[in-house]
C-alpha cells in the first residue's frame, strides 16, 4: 500500500500590527517581515497594520520581528451561506 502523500500547507493570511513606537519606521518593519517570510500585500501606516501571506509554520519567525506586536491569521468575516 503506498503511503498518502502529504500535502503541502496554505498559506495562512495573516494580519501583524506594529507597536505603537514602531509606526514611523513600519516600511522598514514590512521589509523585515518580508525578509522573515511574509508575503507582503498591504502595509497601512496609519492603523499600524501589515497583512500578508504566510506559511503557518512561519508565524513563529513573525512575532519574533522587533517592533511586532501581534501577528493573528485573519478571519474570513464573510457569512455562510447555511447562516441565512
Amino acid at each position: 500500500m503506498a503511503k498518502a502523500k502529504a500535502k503541502p500547507s496554505q498559506p495562512k493570511r495573516v494580519v501583524v500590527t506594529v507597536t505603537d513606537q514602531s509606526l514611523g519606521d513600519i516600511q522598514e518593519v514590512a521589509k523585515t517581515l518580508a525578509a522573515s517570510g511574509l508575503t507582503v500585500d498591504r502595509v497601512l501606516p496609519v492603523t499600524g497594520v501589515v497583512s500578508g501571506t504566510c506559511a503557518h509554520a512561519g508565524l513563529a519567525a513573525l512575532r519574533r520581528v522587533p517592533g511586532v506586536e501581534s501577528v493573528e491569521e485573519e478571519v474570513d468575516a464573510t457569512p455562510s451561506a447555511a447562516a441565512g
